[in-house]
């Protein structure tokens, strides 16, 4: 972590040393990420460009299909936007898919980052792809089948409740899943790069935790959802700021936002896994990256 003062933005960590010393800790997580995201901001421009870089695919394919609903829209083209979606949805499964064994890359680096432990980039995102692509694969895959599900639940369910409201039921099963799945996913590759444990425990614990922290959790979701959801505000409520807002969001986006948003998600994973899961493990420490009365 930088130093205090004049060089306060520049790194000095070393391999295998903590980058503050002890009485330099911070006393709480607030204090902790400010302190990172102040040292890190940097790193995070880089680690970002490399996070970017597997999801080409994905960007350029939802262009493709943004360019065909404009068409939609403006008449120029016969085919249904049901048809469009489904299209889109079943074709981006894969294109999310493959960004799992990276998103397990570049959560080490920054869990190590959230807790105030160094990594090197390249190496630890190479070392830790490696070490947990097969898990990273399937919640890549998960990730990506989920829109797809809910859309083809949604539009079949909805249907059929047309004809019996009993319907409605499966499909508030499938929207509480997704909304789930929502909460617990961010936190997922955290824990994956940190415990060794079945996919199906780790999400069970990742579950539990949402639960019990759950208005917290929501809060952080959202927080992380702010720029897309205010760019459909401003779609409803100013159209026209929405190109300007737009440009600004995607810039954010190509320089530091999903890098910036995963941090804060690495950050929230460590918090409830020190809470509620390292008093169980036996020598897992539950204050790393905090001053504790035993550093002074």
């Amino acid at each position: 972590m930088g130093k205090r003062g004049f060089f306060s933005n520049y790194f000095y960590g070393r391999p295998g040393q903590r980058d503050y010393t002890q009485a330099d800790q911070p006393h709480n997580r607030k204090q902790l990420f400010q302190e990172v995201l102040r040292a890190r901001r940097g790193n995070l421009l880089s680690l970002n460009l490399l996070y970017l870089i597997i999801w080409i695919p994905a960007i350029l394919w939802s262009f493709l299909n943004l360019v065909q609903l404009n068409l939609i829209a403006s008449g120029g083209s016969d085919a249904s936007l049901e048809s469009l979606t489904l299209t889109y949805l079943l074709l981006l499964w894969p294109m999310v898919a493959i960004t799992g064994p990276f998103n397990m890359g570049v959560s080490y680096v920054l869990r190590n980052w959230a807790r105030d432990e160094h990594s090197f980039l390249f190496l630890d995102f190479k070392s830790a792809l490696r070490e947990n692509w097969k898990q990273g694969l399937l919640y890549g895959a998960i990730s990506g089948a989920v829109p797809l599900t809910v859309y083809i639940c949604a539009y079949f369910y909805g249907q059929m409740a047309a004809r019996s409201p009993l319907f409605y039921l499966p499909l508030f099963i499938v929207l509480a899943a997704a909304f789930l799945w929502a909460l617990v996913s961010p936190m997922l590759p955290t824990m994956i790069v940190t415990y060794r444990q079945g996919f199906g425990g780790l999400v069970r614990n990742a579950l539990l935790m949402t639960l019990a922290a759950l208005p917290k959790a929501i809060g952080v979701r959202l927080l992380t959802l702010a720029l897309p959801l205010f760019l459909f505000v401003c779609a409803l409520v100013a159209p026209t700021v929405l190109r300007w807002a737009g440009l600004a969001a995607l810039l954010l986006y190509a320089l530091i936002l999903p890098a910036l948003n995963k941090l804060i998600w690495a950050s929230y994973a460590n918090a409830l896994c020190e809470k509620y899961l390292n008093p169980k493990i036996d020598g897992a420490r539950t204050d790393i990256g905090l001053h504790t009365e035993d550093d002074a």
